[in-house]
């Protein structure tokens, strides 16, 4: 209901035409008015036994539907609005950076084939509904590091997403402030407000600070798209062993989501995440764009063009034409 507060009119001044309108419409129910047209030459208590008034006494006449048609036509000229409309040069695709998590734990097999894997199928599968928007890739574990920075070329950023594995990190862990940081900094050039994209198993309770320091401080939106089970699964190692079991970190997720406007939400098995996320993106840019001071508002009073000329048509049918004389 936000909209009501930013209801008004581009040009109010059309409203004035609502009193002639009015005027008209009352001389009009005067004239077709039995009793009017009589009252000056029949005695008023004579009058009320002498017209004969239909059984159907509120049948809709001509000049209801003119007060109708009037009134939305003068609306229409007055121009309603309630939103902005985007810069008529602005981006129209909003710029993306994915930032893939490669801590160790990405590579549990309790999602197959892996956790990584699916998050690199899932990256694919956005850039081919991202068609020519640009898009950039970072990595991180226990630091973060620029892999690609914005391109709208989707084949070398498969190429990089896909070669992509935790053994090539130089140090071990999970810093997802890290990341955030340094996807912000690839966004703070861009003039149309991006998506920051988390492909990862989890977020420390340590970083979730940033993430609300973010949504404060930023018009880039966060999404995460999170990888995992419940039940979790052992960790492989470099040397072939495996360690501890990791499962889906839900308690880390759910403080992000609470403590910022970040959007999260798990894999699933169909493209059901991936348009969903994309969805994000597109409205997330729309919002901020229409948010804008400088966009101009639109004008939506060309919808009531629609009932006013469905309304109009009536009168072709006989019996239904205003006589504008006396």
């Amino acid at each position: 209901m936000s909209w009501l507060g930013q209801f008004h009119f581009l040009r109010p001044e059309w409203l004035w035409a609502l009193i002639p309108s009015a005027l008209v419409v009352l001389l009009l129910w005067r004239q077709q008015s039995a009793t009017a047209r009589w009252r000056s030459l029949i005695a008023p208590h004579l009058l009320q036994h002498l017209v004969v008034r239909p059984e159907n006494r509120w049948r809709v006449r001509p000049s209801f539907l003119l007060a109708v048609v009037l009134v939305l036509a003068t609306l229409s000229a007055a121009g309603p609005s309630w939103r902005r409309e985007p810069p008529p040069f602005t981006q129209d695709t909003a710029p993306l950076v994915i930032a893939l998590d490669l801590s160790r734990s990405m590579l549990v097999e309790d999602i197959q084939p892996s956790r990584l894997e699916r998050a690199q199928q899932k990256a694919r599968d956005l850039l081919a509904e991202r068609q020519g928007a640009k898009t950039a890739l970072l990595a991180y574990a226990g630091t973060a590091h620029l892999v690609l920075p914005l391109t709208d070329d989707p084949g070398v950023l498969e190429a990089y997403i896909t070669s992509l594995d935790p053994s090539v990190m130089p140090v071990p862990g999970k810093d997802s402030e890290a990341a955030l940081r340094l996807a912000e900094e690839m966004l703070a050039e861009e003039e149309t407000p991006g998506t920051i994209l988390f492909l990862t198993d989890g977020i420390a309770l340590d970083d979730t600070p940033a993430f609300a320091r973010h949504s404060q401080e930023n018009r880039d939106q966060v999404t995460v798209l999170a990888f995992g089970t419940e039940q979790g699964g052992p960790i492989p190692l470099a040397d072939g062993g495996f360690g501890e079991v990791s499962a889906l970190d839900r308690q880390g997720l759910e403080a992000v989501k609470r403590g910022s406007d970040a959007y999260v939400t798990v894999v699933t098995v169909d493209d059901t995440d991936v348009r969903r996320i994309n969805r994000q993106i597109a409205s997330h840019l729309t919002a901020v764009q229409q948010e804008d001071a400088e966009g101009r508002w639109r004008d939506e009073g060309w919808w009531l063009v629609f009932p006013v000329m469905a309304m109009v048509l009536v009168w072709f049918r006989k019996g239904w034409t205003v006589q504008w004389e006396g």
